[in-house]
């Protein structure tokens, strides 16, 4: 009865500290290993607190899809004029120009002067020696004095010559004419050859200033085109620039081109079936294409509620899909991350829609089972400890 007594003292302890265990080994249950946050702790963590995470969360819907294809990224067309005629070439600084005026009739200012000018007529007329406008911006006329040139174009140029002579020549007229124009841009970077290319009066379109400058050396998927006018930079592939004539923009005088090779990638995490970075190598490759390249998503451990692409978009963008945004103000770039939901069938349509971009992240999160399982495991490996003990202690 004494010996039965002591056995169940034991068992009763044992349970004891068992009991003792468990809410440490709940609460270490959150802390169990993973390959990511799971999909309640990435959208919980856009809580309205001070510590909230500092990105928006979008499922991707019918609207979403309708405002990224409103606002592409890489639009090069939208970003510098959409269907644009060729600029009207200003004259500048360096750019050498002829003058010739005409004259209604004879005693004029400019007549009788056979070595320069002829007279052909009733009409009169002389070519000014060929100048080159001045770094002051200006060039001079006889009796007009020193007239800016920068900033005008030839014609209107010529306007302002004649006002300048009204009263002291017989009914002026001006053609003025460029021999060499100062108007360039410059191409440069590891997939072409440096230039600085002149752009001519018909206007000149960026695949042409490109194959000025020694053409391209990468192959078109491969090579990024940054095109930069002042204050505005846009980025876009080569190969989308060939398959689309609209993003072919003009060229304007002081635009800067750097072509380089940069393969886009996307990054695939979580529960898919190989974790790596991924070239695109075709465009566009949906997200659908995405996940099947990774291997899709593994059928034990795959939150099927909870495909995530994170990327930053830029602000019209957000403020499109959130037009009250928190992350709006003071921020060029917000990060988003959209999610998608494949256990629902129509969203597979959802996924076959949207494009994935260079350097996306994919991240599918593990079903909630997954981390239950890891939690029964580690109780099992406790319990099994706990036995081995129990036996060790019997057999002293």
């Amino acid at each position: 009865m004494a010996g039965w007594g002591r056995g169940n003292l034991q068992v009763m302890t044992r349970r004891k500290h068992m009991l003792l265990l468990l809410p440490g080994l709940l609460m270490g249950c959150a802390n169990l290993p993973a390959s990511g946050p799971t999909a309640t702790a990435v959208i919980n963590a856009q809580g309205q607190g001070a510590d909230s995470a500092p990105y928006e969360v979008v499922d991707i819907t019918d609207a979403t899809l309708a405002a990224l294809r409103n606002c592409p990224s890489g639009d090069l067309a939208s970003q510098f004029s959409r269907h644009r005629p060729a600029p009207s070439q200003e004259l500048t600084v360096g750019d050498q120009i002829v003058v010739t005026i005409f004259e209604a009739a004879s005693g004029g200012l400019f007549s009788g002067s056979s070595a320069q000018g002829a007279a052909t007529g009733s009409s009169h007329n002389i070519s000014l020696p060929q100048q080159t406008v001045d770094r002051d911006g200006s060039i001079s006329v006889p009796y007009a004095g020193r007239i800016i040139a920068a900033g005008r174009t030839p014609n209107s140029l010529a306007k302002a010559i004649e006002a300048r002579l009204a009263n002291k020549a017989v009914e002026p007229q001006v053609i003025v004419s460029t021999l060499g124009s100062a108007a360039t841009a410059t191409v440069s970077g590891d997939a072409t050859g440096s230039a600085r290319v002149p752009l001519s009066l018909k206007g000149d379109r960026l695949l042409d200033v490109i194959a000025q400058s020694g053409g391209v050396r990468t192959m078109p998927q491969e090579t990024k085109v940054r095109l930069t006018r002042g204050t505005l930079s846009e980025v876009t592939l080569l190969d989308t620039i060939l398959k689309n004539p609209t993003q072919n923009v003009f060229v304007y005088p002081g635009d800067n081109i750097y072509v380089y090779r940069d393969p886009p990638i996307f990054v695939a995490l979580g529960a898919v079936t190989a974790q790596k970075d991924y070239p695109i190598d075709k465009e566009p490759m949906s997200l659908l294409q995405a996940i099947a390249r990774a291997g899709g998503l593994q059928d034990a451990q795959a939150d099927t509620s909870a495909i995530f692409l994170f990327r930053r978009e830029s602000a019209s963008l957000v403020r499109a899909i959130r037009p009250h945004s928190k992350h709006l103000a003071g921020s060029e770039t917000v990060p988003v991350i959209y999610r998608l939901r494949l256990d629902k069938a129509n969203n597979y349509f959802y996924a076959q829609q949207l494009a994935i971009r260079d350097k996306d992240i994919i991240y599918v999160a593990n079903s909630p089972v997954v981390q239950f399982n890891k939690f029964i495991s580690m109780i099992r490996g406790v319990t099994s400890t706990a036995g081995s003990l129990r036996g060790v202690t019997f057999a002293n």
